[in-house]
């Protein structure tokens, strides 16, 4: 970069293309931190989404486990039914029938709520910052 500074007139130095490239690689560093932030977003929706299916599959596997009567459950052959068994199946049922609405809802909620920030918020953000700055930068060193 030192080689580009060209010396002008009264012995003054042009930095003219020292500018230049740092408005460059700062545009581009910039594009990159917002990529970077973009990309971030996404995985914290990601990480959620997952992090909210897990009761969905835990309900998913407790069904499967406790849905059998429950002497095979038990690996019983007596023919008479385990009252443990029965209330656990009963609760774990009544919990999910409960709890599978309200996860279903905050699911669509949440992701409807991530939707909607991307497309109205962080989107167009992310677009005038860059623009903006390019705007700014090509008005204080122009081309």
């Amino acid at each position: 970069m030192a080689a580009e500074t060209k010396t002008g007139t009264n012995g003054h130095f042009d930095v003219t293309e020292l500018a230049k490239t740092w408005k460059e690689g700062y545009l581009k560093g910039l594009e990159a931190s917002l990529q970077w932030q973009e990309r971030n977003e996404h995985f914290i929706k990601e990480t959620v989404r997952q992090g909210l299916a897990v009761p969905h599959h835990w309900f998913t596997a407790s069904k499967s486990m406790f849905g059998k009567p429950g002497e095979e459950l038990l690996g019983q052959t007596t023919g008479v039914s385990n009252l443990f068994v029965g209330m656990t199946r009963q609760v774990l049922q009544t919990s999910q029938d409960i709890a599978e609405p309200l996860l279903k809802t905050a699911t669509d909620a949440y992701a409807t709520t991530f939707d909607y920030y991307e497309t109205a918020v962080a989107g167009p953000s992310r677009k005038f910052a860059l623009e903006i700055n390019q705007k700014v930068l090509d008005t204080v060193i122009p081309d």
